[in-house]
């Protein structure tokens, strides 16, 4: 029961609150000339009037004159063009009207924007107001203008479409001189340029005016800045009008020239600061016309595809082109990174083409060995890098000077974490250079790591071994460590096998049949022999348990990278003569003397019984 009582009242209140608020007085809104006058009359006439009379009186007057002014609208009479004279007086009239549109129909939305204003401060108001009839007679002017406005609207748009329509059909029957409209534009453009300058210095000055404080200067400058400006819009709208003159010159020859003047023209008429957007669409959409028209709709939509290209082109130019960022104040762009990206890129694959473009040239030339073709290989590929580097810099914009800074923090890096990389860089330089260590050669790090080497590169060498496995060793342990090198020199290495008889053997039989065994063996050929390299067996000690002898052969070609296999292959022949000729292999054995045993029990179990 309370709460519909509440409800009740709630509701009440409302309502009254509704009834004492003022409403819009429809009679002002939509009265004419006679009852304003009428008003106008009776509020002079009382003597008891409130404080907004003024206001109410002035407002009146307004009204009265508004209402005369909409009688007097007449329409622009729009006439056919029939020379070049007349057909550029006919655009000019064209672009003003759109200047005009542009700003009637700039006041028509402030004016709405007004009037919900003003009557939501109405709707506020108490019905004893003061303030209440200057209100409502704001809110009748303000609904005045709207309908003056939109009349000259109509109009206007009215009289557009006229001249629209009259270049679509008359442009056969005009005869436009090309050069005295270039000449036209070229005098133009120095005149422009002329003014931009005068408002440059002008601003110079007013800048000076205002840190001095300088009012009445500052008010002078001002005046004659917006005097070249209204000058510089004129300047524009001749320029428009020359480019539609050279636009309708080429649509008359049927030139594909007319779709990139009629786009110069669109970019220009974006100076004219007084046409709104969708009143320059209004302009795009009358050269659209034109050329389908006199170029044919086909024609027209190539051209313009073509058109919208270009543009969309400059676009893209234009974002990839401004700097994004800047490195020691020089400005770094979009394009500046993908034109370094590509360079460098551009550098790694004519580096690798030179790379292989060498090795296929010296491959069938025995003046070149392998190393001397990995050499120029890999020395070619690092010199295109590092042009292609420095190139990339100077696109980058960065001068070689400013490297300075990032040489130095570089060597802040080497000192705390990159000298072996840098160490290694240096260490493949020289391996290049002195070729201590050469592609093809067969070289020993350790006793459990030996191979051929198959490729030295800036920061490692590789290794292949025997059991064609690629080790990657860093060039700084071939320079700093112990290498042997089995081919430095030459391809020529002694081996030394090691062998033993039993004690009572002919050791002058032993040399003698083990000598002629090698140098008859199948092996002759890869056996080297004269007289820097004879092969010999000598005695090298008498051992415990027999007299021992070694082998001296010198061996070339490929039996020299396995040394494993190559001893193997002459033990082998050793043991075969030695066993062939009756000569005993001994092998290790220990004599026993004893001499005495004293109180040892010796115990044996036998049947279960144990005898001492």
């Amino acid at each position: 029961m309370k709460l519909i009582i509440k409800v009740f009242f709630f509701i009440l209140l409302f309502t009254m609150s509704k009834v004492s608020a003022y409403d819009v007085n429809s009679t002002l809104v939509e009265g004419n000339v006679t009852v304003y006058q009428n008003l106008l009359k009776s509020i002079k006439e009382d003597k008891n009037g409130t404080s907004e009379k003024e206001l109410e009186v002035s407002l009146l007057h307004m009204l009265i004159a508004d209402a005369n002014k909409r009688l007097k609208s007449t329409n622009i009479d729009v006439s056919t063009p029939t020379n070049s004279d007349t057909y550029k007086m006919l655009f000019n009239q064209y672009l003003n009207d759109l200047i005009h549109l542009s700003k009637i129909q700039k006041l028509l939305s402030q004016n709405k924007n007004k009037i919900s204003t003003i009557e939501n401060e109405i709707q506020k108001l108490d019905k004893n107001s003061t303030k209440a009839l200057s209100f409502e007679l704001q809110d009748a002017l303000y609904h005045k203008n709207i309908l003056l406005y939109q009349k000259q609207n109509d109009m206007y748009q009215k009289q557009i479409k006229k001249i629209e329509k009259t270049f679509i059909n008359t442009l056969n029957y005009i005869q436009i001189h090309i050069i005295t409209v270039k000449s036209e534009i070229s005098k133009n453009k120095v005149e422009e340029e002329k003014i931009i300058n005068k408002m440059n210095s002008l601003e110079i000055d007013k800048e000076q005016a205002e840190l001095i404080e300088n009012t009445k200067k500052i008010s002078i400058l001002d005046r004659a800045i917006e005097k070249l400006k209204a000058e510089e819009q004129i300047l524009v709208q001749n320029m428009v009008t020359s480019q539609f003159l050279l636009f309708s010159a080429a649509l008359q020859k049927k030139d594909q020239l007319a779709f990139s003047l009629g786009k110069q023209l669109l970019n220009d008429l974006e100076g004219l600061n007084n046409i709104s957007s969708d009143n320059r669409d209004r302009v795009s959409l009358l050269l659209h016309a034109m050329e389908n028209k006199y170029l044919g709709a086909l024609q027209t939509f190539t051209g313009s595809g073509k058109e919208e290209i270009k543009t969309l082109w400059y676009q893209i130019w234009d974002f990839i082109s401004t700097p994004i960022f800047t490195i020691n104040q020089t400005p770094i762009s979009i394009f500046k990174l993908i034109m370094t990206l590509f360079i460098f890129i551009m550098g790694f694959i004519f580096g690798a083409l030179y790379k292989r473009k060498i090795k296929n040239m010296t491959l069938n030339r025995r003046s070149f060995t392998t190393s001397t073709r990995t050499l120029l290989a890999n020395l070619g590929y690092y010199f295109i890098i590092v042009i292609a580097f420095f190139i990339s810099l100077n696109v980058l914009g960065i001068k070689f000077s400013s490297l300075a800074v990032i040489a130095g923090a570089l060597s802040v890096g080497i000192g705390f974490g990159l000298q072996n990389i840098v160490s290694n860089f240096v260490s493949g330089l020289i391996l290049m250079i002195e070729r201590s260590i050469k592609i093809g050669d067969y070289i020993q790090i350790d006793d459990d790591l030996r191979g051929y080497v198959s490729d030295i590169r800036m920061r490692s060498t590789t290794v292949v071994t025997n059991e064609n496995i690629d080790v990657i060793i860093p060039n700084q342990k071939l320079i700093e460590n112990n290498v042997i090198n089995w081919t430095m020199s030459d391809s020529i290495r002694r081996f030394s096998i090691p062998f033993g008889v039993a004690y009572g053997t002919d050791v002058h039989k032993v040399i003698d049949l083990v000598t002629q065994a090698v140098l008859q063996s199948e092996f002759r050929e890869d056996i080297v022999e004269s007289k820097q390299h004879a092969t010999s067996v000598i005695m090298t000690e008498m051992g415990d348990s027999s007299v021992n002898f070694e082998l001296f052969v010198w061996v070339k070609g490929d039996d020299l990278h396995k040394p494993k296999r190559t001893a193997s292959t002459f033990l082998i022949l050793i043991y075969d003569t030695l066993n062939k000729n009756n000569i005993e292999i001994p092998f290790p054995q220990q004599d026993l003397h004893i001499r005495s045993i004293e109180d040892t029990f010796v115990i044996k179990q036998i049947d279960g019984k144990n005898e001492v």
